[in-house]
C-alpha cells in the first residue's frame, strides 16, 4: 500500500496540535470555558470538533494543562471519544486517545526525539501501535485498524514529514483532513474552514474581555 501522498504545500518543520472529539459542540466550547482554554473551536464537521491551541507545546488552559492533559479533561467532562494529537517540528507524531475517562491510546512515532535523555529509546521504534485498533474504533472506522497500525508503525525517512503520516491517518479515520494546516490560524485554514467559523477563546471569554484576560494571564502560563 503507498503510504504517504505527494508532498505537503507547507514550510518544513512546523509544529501544531489539537483536540478532535465527537462529542456535542456546544458543549465542547463550555468545558473549554470552563477550563479557561486557549485557542480555537472550529464548527462540526463529520461529527468532529477541532480545537486548537494558541500554544501547542506551552500551557493551554487553567492549572497549567498541556494539550494533552486538557484532552484527558474534556473526555472525562463529556464522556465520550477524544483524540489529541501533537506533531513537532514535523519530526514528531503524538497522540493520545480516550474514552470518556478511560486512556485507549498512548502514541509516538519517534521516543529518542520524544526524550533525546532515554538511552534506550532509540532502539525502541514508534511506541503504541499496537492501540490501532483502540483508536479505529474510537474514530467509528474499525475495520481501518490494520492500515491505521501499519501507518503508525512505520519509520519515515529523511525526507518524510510527520504531517504526511497524519494526512493519511485522517483519511482513513474520517477526521477533517485540514488539521494538517491548523497553524494558518487565526487566517483561514487552507482546505478547511474560514477563520470566523472558529469560536476564539482566549482564557476561555470571547471578544474584547478575552484579549485584556489572555494579557493578565501570560504571566502565569509560559511556553514549555
Amino acid at each position: 500500500m503507498t503510504i504517504f501522498g505527494p508532498d505537503l504545500d507547507r514550510p518544513e518543520g512546523l509544529t501544531y496540535a489539537v483536540v478532535l472529539t465527537r462529542a456535542d459542540r456546544d458543549a465542547v466550547v463550555a468545558v473549554l470555558t470552563t477550563e479557561r482554554f486557549s485557542g480555537w473551536v472550529g464548527p462540526v464537521e463529520d461529527g468532529w470538533v477541532v480545537a486548537v491551541p494558541e500554544s501547542p507545546l506551552g500551557h493551554v488552559a487553567a492549572r497549567r494543562q498541556h494539550v494533552e492533559e486538557l484532552g484527558g479533561t474534556l473526555a472525562a467532562a463529556v464522556a465520550g471519544p477524544v483524540v489529541t494529537v501533537v506533531v513537532t517540528r514535523d519530526e514528531l507524531l503524538e497522540l493520545w486517545a480516550w474514552d470518556g475517562p478511560r486512556v485507549v491510546l498512548e502514541y509516538v512515532s519517534d521516543p529518542a526525539k520524544a526524550d533525546p535523555e532515554d538511552e534506550t529509546a532509540m532502539w525502541s521504534g514508534p511506541r503504541g501501535v499496537h492501540q490501532a485498533p483502540a483508536l479505529a474504533a474510537l474514530s467509528g472506522r474499525p475495520d481501518a485498524a490494520e492500515d491505521v497500525g501499519e501507518l503508525l508503525g512505520e519509520e519515515l525517512g529523511e525526507s518524510e514529514q510527520e504531517s504526511e503520516r497524519l494526512m493519511a491517518v485522517a483519511r482513513l479515520l474520517g477526521w477533517p483532513e485540514w488539521l494538517v494546516a491548523v497553524d494558518s490560524l487565526p487566517r483561514r485554514v487552507p482546505g478547511g474552514p474560514d477563520a470566523g467559523a472558529f469560536v476564539r477563546l482566549r482564557v476561555g471569554r470571547t471578544g474584547p474581555v478575552g484579549v485584556l484576560a489572555a494579557r493578565a494571564a501570560r504571566v502565569v502560563r509560559r511556553d514549555a
